[in-house]
């Protein structure tokens, strides 16, 4: 693994509780958590209306979203390289049995799940470490089993391209176009992306008492007209293996 990719994953090594409280703070971070729970509580039934058979959060982190799926699930497994961040996430999942662990070093001793969640990972990891772990998952994944994973960190955002067309640098690569490409190399196919916040067109608008209000509950009900999920700063994507 480069270098570059050690530094990523060492970012959260040490992270617990603060990652927690830096999600509960009431700006775009819990803007974002907020609405992909509400999207995870209708496409997850949708995918498995009897329940899911066997789960795995990758990247499971504090286990944000390992305790929301884990109702749904059989069996439950979370992965992360955190010890710090899976004892949090040890204390809020009751089913889930966590494995600190890089699949891309060493193989995870799992049976193969039917779904896999991926959150707040692809849009800050580089390109070689997004391609090793893909390959990791699909590996772990059924036939015809589904990843869920999001795009926090949108180019191609209406806000990205403003700052892009205002001459802004853009530190963020994993546009809509690149991240399906990638999927497709590791045999996944996309079957629906769900935006988030495609009304957030400007700085100003990234403010809590904003993002709190009835306003952004209206605005927001644009991010679900067709075609704008690659206009959004942040998007849920179900992509299944083919």
């Amino acid at each position: 693994m480069a270098s570059s990719e050690r530094d990523y994953r060492s970012s959260h090594l040490s992270k617990g509780a603060d990652y927690d409280r830096d999600l509960q703070v009431g700006d775009f971070n819990t803007y974002m958590a907020e609405a992909e729970r509400r999207i995870l509580d209708r496409i997850v039934p949708s995918l498995f209306p009897d329940g899911v058979p066997r789960y795995l959060d990758f990247a499971c982190g504090t286990g944000r979203i390992t305790s929301q799926i884990e109702q749904f699930a059989d069996e439950s497994y979370g992965i992360d390289v955190s010890d710090s961040m899976m004892k949090q996430a040890r204390s809020r999942c009751a089913k889930t049995t966590f494995i600190t662990q890089d699949i891309t070093q060493s193989a995870v001793e799992i049976p193969e799940v039917d779904l896999v969640t991926a959150f707040r990972f692809f849009g800050n990891a580089e390109d070689e470490l997004r391609s090793d772990v893909l390959s990791g998952l699909a590996g772990l994944i059924k036939r015809d089993g589904y990843l869920v994973l999001n795009n926090h960190r949108n180019p191609k955002s209406l806000h990205g391209r403003l700052r892009h067309f205002k001459g802004d640098q853009i530190d963020i690569d994993l546009s809509p176009t690149k991240l399906e490409h990638l999927l497709n190399q590791h045999g996944f196919k996309i079957r629906s992306s769900h935006g988030i916040g495609v009304w957030l067109v400007m700085h100003r608008l990234y403010k809590p008492r904003i993002l709190a209000s009835p306003l952004a509950t209206a605005l927001e009900l644009l991010s679900r007209i067709p075609g704008a999920a690659p206009l959004c700063p942040d998007a849920v994507i179900v992509a299944q293996r083919v």
